[in-house]
């Protein structure tokens, strides 16, 4: 198992598709919010293990995010990473540009700068990591998920930042409102199909349209960051397993039903 630098733990674990205790009862299952899914390390041939359970919560969304949108298949186990090790290489350069946020751990007798960033979506946040992890830019997200970094780094920050589309475009960003009850609505039904029945081909497409849709969605108004996020996250997380054509990356109609039975129930306050 890799040893690897944990970033802060401050955060609640976003475990999204992880093994937790689903339970037999289909009414336990709906009650639970959080996203989970038994599935076997053995449908790897062969694998790598990550440790990170010291990671917070917004880390793991994020590392998540990064290897789904890179297309590396992954597991979680808990708090395990698991990986192939053909894809070691790669997924040791993503660690590497989450940690920047904390392994470099930011000082707090230098003078630091914060960038709004908490209200764009996860696909953009993911970008922006991976650009300032390229140009050498330690930096750290704050509570609210906005950018903090060195005032020294201002400069290649805001050069960064200029390179990157305009979150205010509703090319790059779905727009609020209706559009973001209407993704929401999309999932909900999509997950309670593939939760009666998981070879539901519609459903199954409409829920990966659906998970794209909101990859793009900006901090609706009246969401709680962290809600958000988490919503995010397993959403993606669901999207990975759905559009994965490797056997081996496959969840079972038995995992794939409880995964959407919960995440059905998360959506059901929100539409």
């Amino acid at each position: 198992m890799n040893d690897i630098e944990t970033p802060d733990a401050s955060d609640e674990p976003e475990t999204p598709l992880t093994e937790d205790d689903p339970g037999d009862a289909e009414d336990e299952a709906l009650e639970n919010d959080e996203l989970v899914t038994e599935v076997d390390v053995a449908e790897f041939d062969d694998h790598v293990d990550y440790e990170i359970a010291e990671w917070s919560g917004q880390s793991r969304a994020l590392l998540d995010a990064t290897l789904t949108t890179e297309g590396i298949p992954h597991i979680w186990q808990g708090t395990t990473l698991v990986i192939r090790p053909e894809d070691e290489d790669a997924t040791d350069a993503f660690i590497e540009i989450v940690n920047q946020s904390a392994s470099r751990g930011l000082d707090t007798d230098r003078a630091r700068v914060v960038y709004e960033v908490g209200a764009w979506s996860a696909a953009m946040q993911t970008s922006l990591a991976e650009a300032l992890g390229v140009a050498e830019v330690p930096f750290e997200w704050d509570e609210n998920g906005d950018l903090v970094v060195y005032e020294d780094d201002e400069a290649t920050v805001e050069e960064v930042l200029d390179a990157m589309p305009d979150p205010d475009d509703p090319d790059a960003v779905d727009a609020d409102g209706l559009d973001v009850q209407e993704v929401l609505s999309q999932l909900w039904e999509a997950t309670g199909a593939i939760a009666k029945k998981p070879k539901d081909a519609d459903a199954v497409l409409s829920a990966i349209d659906g998970a794209n849709r909101i990859e793009r969605i900006g901090l609706p108004f009246g969401f709680e960051p962290s809600v958000w996020r988490d919503l995010v996250g397993k959403t993606l997380a669901l999207r990975a397993a759905l559009e994965s054509d490797d056997e081996a990356d496959q969840l079972s109609d038995e995992d794939l039903i409880e995964g959407c039975r919960q995440l059905h129930a998360q959506l059901r306050a929100l539409v």
